[in-house]
């Protein structure tokens, strides 16, 4: 569930790999690059997720399936924010209460 994705699980895996799947059967290898907060307080937690794909994966931003070795398949709306020479760099936020 959505709820137990928190900041602090994601900062423990900066540098890891995803399987983003898109357009059928096509599949981009996604490093985790970096986890950011973006303005949580006591009641609110909110971070941005921070992943580098290959320059060939798609520049339309939506939900795309991503695969993790421990956390599953999780289904994140992914916005492309940038690109550069090492390939294209996406962004997922999360906004979860905190109880």
């Amino acid at each position: 569930m959505i709820e137990t994705f928190t900041m602090d699980l994601f900062s423990g895996d900066v540098g890891g790999k995803y399987l983003m799947h898109y357009a059928g059967e096509k599949i981009a290898e996604l490093e985790l690059i970096s986890v950011r907060d973006v303005g949580s307080s006591a009641r609110q937690e909110q971070f941005a997720l921070e992943f580098r794909a290959p320059l060939d994966a798609p520049i339309a931003q939506g939900i795309y399936h991503v695969d993790h070795d421990k956390l599953g398949t999780l289904n994140l709306f992914l916005v492309p924010i940038g690109r550069d020479n090492n390939g294209l760099v996406y962004e997922a936020v999360f906004n979860r209460m905190i109880e």
